[in-house]
């Protein structure tokens, strides 16, 4: 495996496990988007990778937030899992030297 591959790979297995566990505690009506946040968070993580560009993932980590903080903060399963998840996806950028901050470019000397 490469650098970061076993992170990510926990990362994915940990927010596919994040959509078949419980919910609960959430505001009625919120399961479903937090869901949707997931998915979002999954296929940008992919398209990151493979395009080897850094602004996909830190578009996939965005979702992944909002998928946790939708509908408030509670220690449910599958919240708890998807932050796991956004956790491993942190740890796997680290490891394989992905920026997920976007550099500011340096300006010249206006002259």
């Amino acid at each position: 495996m490469t650098r970061g591959h076993g992170w990510f790979l926990g990362a994915g297995v940990l927010a596919v496990a994040s959509l078949g566990l419980p919910w609960t505690g959430q505001l009625s009506g919120t399961g479903h988007p937090a869901r949707v946040a997931v998915l979002a968070a999954l296929a940008l993580a992919v398209v990151g990778l493979r395009r080897r560009q850094d602004r996909w993932l830190t578009a996939a980590l965005a979702a992944a937030g909002v998928g946790v903080l939708l509908g408030g903060v509670d220690a449910s399963p599958g919240r708890v899992a998807l932050a796991a998840a956004a956790t491993c996806l942190v740890l796997g950028c680290r490891a394989a030297g992905h920026r997920l901050v976007p550099a500011r470019r340096a300006r010249g000397a206006a002259s």
